[in-house]
């Protein structure tokens, strides 16, 4: 099987273990506003110039992809996730205008810690769909199933969606 691992991409400067849901409110908004207005021509800043659409949608994201993840026996330590894709992503570096990045190996990364969804659970939510989450075992098995490759298990997957995103639910 391919060596697996995760990769989050964040803007140049600001912090990648810092997620802006996990702030109250108020003041997720208005760091938001802040962020927006700080690089108004950054495609990944879009979302927090229309914050009062994404806020919601990405609350609700969560919230669904983190108790399906218990449901399926995870125990997740936080109430948002960080976001990673599985591999790497040539749409998300673009989209963050980067090469930084974090990448972690999956094997080091506690089974009941991690979950997966089949495309963006954001988007998804967005558009009335229901992500598919998985667990690091239903993850390993569907690879396997398609000869250990992480290449030809997105390829037979994601359809539309262009990368595999990765719920870390505990800094490790």
């Amino acid at each position: 099987m391919d060596k697996l691992f995760i990769t989050h991409y964040y803007f140049p400067g600001t912090d990648p273990w810092k997620n802006i849901m996990n702030l109250p409110e108020m003041e997720a908004f208005r760091v938001a506003a802040e962020l927006a207005a700080a690089h108004p021509d950054t495609t990944s800043f879009y979302r927090f110039a229309d914050f009062s659409n994404y806020y919601p949608n990405r609350k609700k994201a969560d919230e669904y992809v983190r108790e399906a993840f218990i449901r399926l026996g995870g125990k997740p330590r936080l109430l948002h996730p960080y976001s990673f894709t599985l591999a790497e992503s040539e749409y998300l570096r673009e989209w963050f205008d980067s090469n930084d990045r974090i990448t972690l190996d999956l094997s080091d990364i506690p089974d009941d810690q991690v979950s997966f969804t089949l495309g963006d659970s954001c988007a998804m939510i967005i558009h009335g769909l229901e992500p598919a989450v998985l667990t690091k075992e239903m993850l390993l098995e569907a690879i396997s199933a398609c000869g250990g490759s992480v290449g030809a298990f997105q390829q037979k997957s994601l359809g539309k969606y262009p990368y595999i995103e990765v719920q870390l639910w505990d800094r490790v």
